[in-house]
């Protein structure tokens, strides 16, 4: 049975997992972020015909009239927009635009509450890392326990969201092929009183920014910037109407992409979260010795092995760095570009540096020489352990006629595959 790597102190081990965490947790909120903009970015131009095109209130169409926007037909033109819109949008995706604007606004809150909510993972995370020799008590594990399980549920909910967003695109290209000429055209014969030239002087600009108070705020400055700007109705229609969507089409066609990485980093987040909560249940004395056991060997092969792998990158780019700064500065100093007395003191600066880049380094490559010794077994431990529990879930649902542990199988089988991404890693040592 392994020995020594299975003698790491069980706070060395939390504080280990909880920084693979943390270093996830970063991936996710980045490309969290990222999601987010696109999607606030996208709520503003489905505001523009959702807000725009009602047939009363404040934010309708009836709000929009009487502005003497230059001639343009600007409440018609929304109204119309929206109705060819919203047939493209149906008969594209199955679903009534409507619904996608409301499910955006909705997506755009799940995204930013899930990013604070991940937060927590972080503040956890810095806590253990500043906790006195990375002492865990009893308390500590009951608070970090139920954090860790409030962002596993809201981590299930929030991913039932992706699937859809990456769909978004098809709404955007359906709205854009919206030919605007023909709905303009439509939107005079709907409004025959409105004139063909920008008028004289009624409908000013100023006049009419004072009915605007009632609309929201991304619709008054679409439609301010019309009325400062219009000089032809069919460019300004265009403009007006469709540049959001232009202006939002690139971002979302990277959605799908953006969503697949994300249901990978997702997928590595939920294990995490598992392997520490099966951790800190072990160190809070919930599980029997052998489940310990085993959760011992999950966490050290899912953990414990990437994060060496990691800090021996790093820990060599660092001595290679430290070594840089040393060649050339000898050379600077031999060359008389660099005085005695700085090349005295920097000399001195880079040797210490040196010196315990080169000690973590050390101490690195030793524990690359047990897991040499001790991994493979590890490794074969866990990816038994994980056989046998999936071929449990078989034979439950073979039973029972049922299929009760879908999200439980999506875990093992993304455990089993790091653990052949964790065999990988230890060729590498």
């Amino acid at each position: 049975m392994p020995g020594e790597v299975m003698a790491v102190r069980d706070s060395v081990v939390v504080q280990t997992s909880f920084l693979a965490l943390r270093r996830t947790v970063a991936a996710v909120q980045a490309d969290c972020a990222e999601v987010a903009e696109t999607l606030e970015a996208l709520e503003e131009a489905l505001g523009m015909v959702t807000q725009g095109g009602g047939s009363g209130g404040p934010g309708g169409v009836q709000g929009l009239a009487g502005f003497g926007l230059v001639g343009l037909p600007i409440a018609g033109a929304v109204r119309a927009v929206k109705g060819v819109a919203s047939q493209y949008v149906k008969q594209q995706t199955g679903v009534p635009l409507s619904t996608w604007a409301a499910f955006v606004t909705s997506a755009s809150g799940e995204f930013q509450s899930y990013l604070t909510e991940l937060e927590r993972i972080s503040d956890l995370a810095e806590k253990q890392r500043q906790s006195p020799d990375g002492q865990v008590d009893a308390t500590r594990i009951r608070k970090d326990l139920k954090v860790l399980a409030d962002v596993r549920w809201r981590t299930a909910a929030w991913k039932t969201v992706l699937g859809r967003v990456a769909q978004l695109g098809q709404v955007v290209d359906a709205i854009l092929q919206v030919d605007v000429h023909a709905v303009e055209a439509e939107a005079v014969a709907a409004d025959p009183t409105a004139p063909d030239a920008p008028p004289a002087s009624t409908g000013s600009a100023a006049s009419g920014l004072t009915g605007l108070s009632g609309l929201g705020g991304t619709l008054q400055r679409r439609i301010k910037d019309v009325q400062h700007r219009t000089t032809d109705r069919s460019s300004d229609l265009r403009e007006w109407v469709m540049r959001p969507f232009l202006d939002v089409r690139d971002r979302v066609r990277q959605l799908p992409s953006q969503v697949a990485r994300l249901a990978q980093e997702v997928g590595l987040l939920e294990l995490f979260l598992e392997l520490e909560t099966a951790e800190l249940g072990s160190l809070a004395g919930h599980l029997a010795a052998e489940e310990a056991r085993i959760v011992r060997l999950r966490v050290a092969a899912s953990v414990l092995l990437p994060e060496l792998v990691h800090d021996l990158d790093l820990a060599r780019t660092v001595v290679a760095q430290v070594e840089g700064y040393q060649r050339r500065l000898e050379a600077a100093h031999q060359e008389g570009t660099v005085g005695t007395v700085a090349h005295q003191r920097l000399s001195a600066d880079y040797s210490r540096e040196l010196d315990a880049a080169s000690a973590r380094l050390t101490d690195l490559q030793g524990q690359a020489g047990v897991w040499r010794r001790e991994g493979p077994e590890i490794l074969a431990a866990c990816k038994e352990w994980a056989g046998t529990e999936l071929e449990v879930l078989a034979a439950r649902r073979v039973a029972e006629q049922a299929d009760n542990a879908v999200e439980r199988r999506t875990l093992l089988e993304r455990e089993r595959s790091r653990l052949e991404e964790a065999r990988s890693l230890l060729a590498t040592l």
